[in-house]
């Protein structure tokens, strides 16, 4: 699972801005699982404007070795709790919390059978 965020352009949907995101951040391909996890309004570091974020859970089922921003970031695979540590702002914090409470609820179980 992985957590796409980024910029929202007027003629697409959030779940496609999402999708296109994902794709140029970590060079990954997938399918939106579920609802949004949330959304959050946070503070741009660099204009000191507050924005609004949505979150999605993506499962991931295609990973690309070349990917528009591979010279800017660097692709980690981590865990739950690994990722959560390494979260610098508690609204990510937050949407790890509900995909878990998501994965982990008796109704989670019953959609995969």
């Amino acid at each position: 699972m992985l957590f796409p965020k980024g910029g929202w352009e007027l003629d697409e949907s959030l779940e496609e801005a999402a999708l296109r995101e994902t794709l140029e951040e970590a060079g990954v391909l997938g399918k939106l699982e579920g609802e949004e996890l949330g959304k959050w309004s946070f503070k741009s570091k660099s204009r000191g404007i507050y924005h609004e974020g949505r979150m999605f859970a993506l499962h991931v089922t295609e990973q690309l070795d070349l990917w528009p921003e591979k010279n800017l970031r660097q692709r980690i695979w981590m865990n739950v709790g690994e990722a959560r540590e390494v979260c610098q702002h508690e609204w990510m914090k937050e949407a790890l919390d509900i995909l878990v409470d998501r994965l982990t609820s008796p109704q989670h179980d019953h959609k995969e059978e």
